[in-house]
């Protein structure tokens, strides 16, 4: 019997796109926690002194020490994930989120099969997404909600009289993010389409069971209580800068345009570049910044434009992408990987279109590029937070503003966060990109310290106020605030500027 090709390689074909996945991801288990990861391992810490009442936590998260109650717009699911691990090293953190990856993986191939006819190009296209490869070297809820949704209702579609199961585990989705919840209409539309409605009801036991939960552990529904939290930024300003900013995160950083293999994506293109050209008007963005959102705006129409309406699984995939895209419009801001639980509906209609067999790989290989570039960056980012936090944690112990990783390693050294307008007493050290909380105005500082986080990557950034991209919001810390929409782009510009203060008495 010859071997070769044929029993080598072949029957490797389906795991193809989890190992480049994971070969992505592998590098940076080491990243520091950042951005939003801190909140959640405070979350988890919650989770691990008292498991039914993660969120009685305290967290300075916006200046002021409050419950993660009041403050933390997101169920406990990734919190009782964490919780064993809250203090194990950050490579082991990391990799204890692997399982959710290997999950997605297996519903982006069910959902291809019945969705596309074709699982592993499905799923190559859905796990090189950059947003999806950045979750993954996250420790948020954004993966397993992705997972949930994706393997939900990929195994919903392809099971027999399992489908039960498979809308439970759907259903699941919103113990990670609210924004799960969304996927309970769909699922029972995939129930009717299907004439298996009665299949589909499970996928509402998860949010009652939360429901139920949170009335019993603390007298109010979470849900209920951020829905006010939330509906800070509804102005017809914000909302059109919340959906120039979701179409633009869309198409720069879930879904390369490979709809432009259509002539649907070229006229969605052009309705995308004039929504951009909208949002440079609207906040008087030039050069780089302008640039940068025009281009990811275009690319997000042409994702958009590829779902139709001309057959069930079309409609289906409509409601998925368009009413993701309503859903981000009601949130507080905007951030690339609040896609996560819709990116898949525009992806798939994208596959529908038929786009050459060239094209998808042109497509996948470029999206696995710009989320290693992307990668890279993030991690740069990540770190030099970390290295100026043990840099500064070296003088002694103090008080501190901003969040993300730079809070995390300070208060890691025993240093505190300061309340809003508060006077500090004694260090006092400030990091400007992290939207850091301001002191008493009266309070008299001397500067002692001042270290420039020097960005030496040649590659893209996912956090530059200069040119006009952030990954993570729709807004860079300023005074006033800078306006962005592309969740990325080209710059050199330093991380941050750090800078330790001792109150002028002390000197």
């Amino acid at each position: 019997m010859r071997l070769g090709y044929p029993l080598t390689v072949k029957p490797l074909r389906p795991l193809l796109p989890l190992l480049l996945a994971l070969g992505l991801v592998a590098p940076f288990v080491d990243k520091p926690p950042h951005i939003d990861d801190p909140n959640f391992l405070v979350l988890a810490r919650g989770a691990a002194l008292d498991p039914w009442r993660p969120h009685d936590i305290l967290i300075n998260w916006q200046g002021t020490t409050e419950r993660a109650f009041d403050v933390l717009s997101n169920p406990p699911g990734i919190a009782w994930w964490l919780a064993p691990w809250v203090d194990a090293p950050v490579v082991v953190q990391h990799l204890v989120m692997w399982p959710w990856l290997i999950l997605l993986a297996w519903g982006a191939a069910r959902l291809g099969e019945a969705l596309v006819g074709e699982a592993e190009g499905a799923a190559m296209l859905l796990l090189t997404s950059p947003i999806l490869l950045l979750a993954a070297q996250a420790l948020t809820p954004d993966l397993p909600l992705a997972a949930c949704a994706l393997a939900g209702l990929g195994g919903f579609l392809t099971a027999g009289r399992g489908a039960w199961a498979f809308a439970l585990l759907a259903g699941c989705a919103a113990l990670f993010r609210y924004s799960g919840i969304c996927l309970i209409p769909l699922v029972l539309l995939m129930g009717w389409q299907r004439g298996r409605l009665i299949s589909a009801l499970p996928v509402i036991l998860p949010t009652l069971g939360l429901a139920l939960h949170d009335q019993h552990a603390y007298g109010a529904w979470h849900l209920m209580a951020m829905t006010g939290f939330q509906s800070v930024s509804d102005t017809p300003r914000e909302l059109l800068r919340k959906g120039v900013a979701a179409v633009a995160t869309l198409g720069g950083a879930a879904l390369l345009p490979l709809a432009l293999a259509h002539r649907r994506g070229w006229i969605g293109a052009a309705l995308g570049l004039i929504l951009g050209g909208v949002g440079v008007t609207l906040s008087a963005q030039t050069g780089v910044a302008a640039a940068a959102t025009l281009l990811t705006c275009a690319a997000g129409g042409a994702g958009l434009a590829s779902v139709r309406l001309s057959t069930p699984a079309d409609r289906l995939l409509w409601c998925w992408g368009v009413g993701g895209l309503l859903f981000l419009l009601t949130l507080r801001f905007a951030a690339a990987r609040y896609w996560l639980a819709f990116w898949a509906g525009p992806a798939l209609a994208t596959l529908r279109l038929r786009p050459p067999r060239g094209a998808v790989a042109l497509a996948c290989g470029l999206q696995a590029i710009l989320a290693l570039g992307l990668s890279i960056d993030d991690r740069a980012m990540a770190r030099a937070w970390a290295e100026a936090g043990d840099r500064v944690a070296t003088l002694g112990v103090g008080q501190l503003s901003g969040h993300w990783g730079w809070q995390h390693t300070l208060e890691s050294h025993g240093w505190r966060s300061l309340e809003e307008d508060a006077r500090p007493e004694g260090l006092y050290a400030v990091a400007e990109a992290p939207w850091p909380q301001e002191p008493d105005p009266t309070a008299c500082l001397t500067p002692i310290l001042r270290l420039t986080l020097r960005d030496t990557f040649w590659g893209p950034r996912v956090h530059s106020a200069a040119g006009g991209g952030n990954l993570h919001a729709y807004l860079v810390a300023g005074k006033p605030p800078i306006e962005t929409y592309a969740p990325w782009t080209l710059h050199d510009e330093p991380y941050d500027v750090v800078t330790v203060y001792t109150p002028c008495e002390a000197r």
